[in-house]
């Protein structure tokens, strides 16, 4: 077996980084010269983990009031548990010699300077005892790294250690919660060496975000209440984590603002897509929702990367400067209510209490605009029926199962040859005509299809108007009535499947709930009904 072309020592690996190129992404971003890995950044920017995780400071001794001359530098490092590895245990057993004269070249001139290759030995053959292994013992020789590259590349993450066994997985590749994550640190976070802290005035948004912190990095933060028991604290332990967000946002340890900034990756094809979910994150995090849409931050820069995204997709805004505490500037952004539904619509909000307040600026805002103008009548069929074929086709109808089971028995069909001619399985069939699952509408245009006879026709002589999308059912009219005319001239379509109420009081509401036989919670002014809401915005038209 063939050792490298060339050893390699800590000082010219160029995997690590250095100050001159830059430690984080945004910094290799703008340093870099060279177009083809540029171009191999912008496409695979967490391919280098091991740069992201180790720093060359961490072979170099640090001030220490201890007299002990013994540096032990490999338990800062990152380790790869071999359990999760197993591959790797064999190919180091075959080669520990080389590996170990690899180590000690490796490691030469470092704080761990040891120049005996039986010393090297000993020791990977104790953490081979142990079933894990450091990180730079695998990066020294060709074949067990390739190996593990391979692997952790496949499975998009690599699984690491610390010295105290605390494990953690570190994703290779950007996504949506990931981003979201960053957003929030850049907002309501900050870094220190083995630590993000998160501090927010909700327990549930901490509770989301714990849970977010676990499904992305295998570890559960511990919630802490503040000194004032008014707010929560987030502390998730993971030097490996901190070094990641670090790497992907430039957030630093310690004080923060001055180096706050959008990261550039979020700018570029194939990331740009996530752009909308790291403000999400900050918005979650610092903007305000109660009378109107504010986002401040004391980060002049963090406010221009606000207003380039906002620009980009034609979202206006009013900005001012404004004196806080002890005589510093903060920076405002206003999103007037022209512009709220441009903006929830490519940011959205996963904290539920902020999503709800932004959900009712937007539809207090939509009521007043939004006035019923008649029937639409391209919606009609000839007969005078409400088309629904142009409904979503996932909507299931209720009781069609039963009638299904008529029709084929008296066609002389057996439920196997039904189940074959309509291009679905036996049990979903069975279940229909069994009425433990109701049809869609795709099934059912699909069967009459087969049959030759059209749908409207077909509902009404079936007496079939109940129809439901997951947990919301709702009875409709399947021809335009004065009664249902007039009711519909008290509602109004909003966002997210929600409906308002005009001059919504106990007896409209009554009648609503009556004439589409449905529940409604009292005292209020909108309800969410999503087959409703698709029987509105298909049928009527509002302006």
């Amino acid at each position: 077996m063939k050792r490298m072309n060339r050893p390699i020592t800590w000082k010219n690996d160029s995997l690590l980084l250095d100050k001159k190129q830059g430690l984080t992404l945004n910094a290799l971003l703008e340093n870099c010269e060279d177009g083809t890995k540029k171009e191999q950044l912008l496409k695979r920017p967490l391919e280098n983990f091991y740069g992201i995780l180790i720093r060359k400071t961490d072979f170099i001794r640090k001030k220490s009031t201890t007299t002990d001359k013994r540096i032990r530098i490999l338990t800062r490092m990152p380790y790869v548990p071999l359990n999760h590895y197993p591959f790797l245990k064999e190919t180091i057993k075959e080669k520990d010699w080389l590996l170990a004269e690899a180590s000690r070249d490796y490691f030469y001139q470092s704080a761990q300077n040891d120049l005996s290759i039986k010393s090297w030995k000993k020791r990977i053959e104790r953490y081979l005892k142990s079933n894990t292994l450091p990180l730079p013992l695998l990066r020294v020789d060709e074949e067990p790294w390739r190996e593990l590259i391979t692997r952790v590349f496949h499975e998009k993450k690599i699984i690491i250690q610390s010295a105290k066994r605390e494990e953690s997985t570190i994703p290779l590749i950007l996504s949506e919660k990931l981003v979201y994550l960053l957003g929030v640190i850049d907002g309501d976070g900050h870094l220190t060496k083995h630590q993000v802290h998160i501090v927010d005035y909700s327990k549930k948004h901490i509770e989301q975000l714990q849970r977010f912190f676990e499904e992305l990095f295998g570890v559960t933060g511990d919630i802490r209440a503040g000194r004032e028991k008014n707010y929560y604290i987030l502390l998730v332990n993971g030097k490996w984590i901190v070094r990641l967000i670090n790497f992907l946002t430039g957030h630093p340890l310690g004080r923060k603002y001055d180096a706050l900034q959008e990261p550039l990756i979020l700018r570029e094809k194939p990331f740009e897509k996530f752009r909308g979910a790291y403000w999400r994150g900050m918005f979650d995090a610092d903007a305000s929702f109660k009378k109107e849409v504010t986002f401040t931050s004391i980060s002049k820069q963090l406010s221009i990367d606000l207003h380039h995204f906002l620009e980009t997709f034609k979202i206006d805004y009013y900005f001012k400067e404004i004196k806080i505490e002890k005589g510093d500037n903060a920076y405002l952004t206003t999103i007037p209510s022209g512009s709220r539904k441009k903006l929830f619509d490519q940011i959205d909000c996963w904290y539920e209490d902020k999503k709800q307040q932004f959900l009712r600026l937007i539809n207090k805002e939509q009521s007043r605009l939004i006035t019923f103008q008649g029937v639409n009548k391209k919606s009609l069929t000839s007969s005078g029926f409400f088309d629904f074929s142009l409904l979503p086709r996932n909507i299931t109808i209720a009781n069609l199962g039963g009638i299904i089971r008529q029709s084929r028995e008296r066609a002389g069909l057996s439920r196997k040859v039904l189940a074959q001619k309509m291009g679905i399985s036996y049990a979903n069939l069975t279940a229909y005509e069994l009425h433990r699952a109701n049809p869609s509408l795709d099934f059912l245009l699909k069967y009459l299809d087969f049959r030759g006879e059209p749908l409207m026709t077909f509902l009404e002589n079936m007496a079939l108007n109940y129809f439901q999308l997951k947990n919301t059912k709702v009875r409709l009219c399947l021809k335009p009535t004065e009664e249902l005319l007039a009711l519909i001239n008290s509602l109004y379509p909003l966002s997210n499947y929600y409906i308002g109420i005009k001059g919504a009081n106990s007896k409209i509401i009554k009648e609503i709930e009556d004439f589409f036989d449905m529940t409604i919670k009292t005292n209020t002014n909108r309800f969410s009904n999503s087959v409703l809401h698709h029987f509105l915005t298909t049928f009527f038209i509002f302006e």
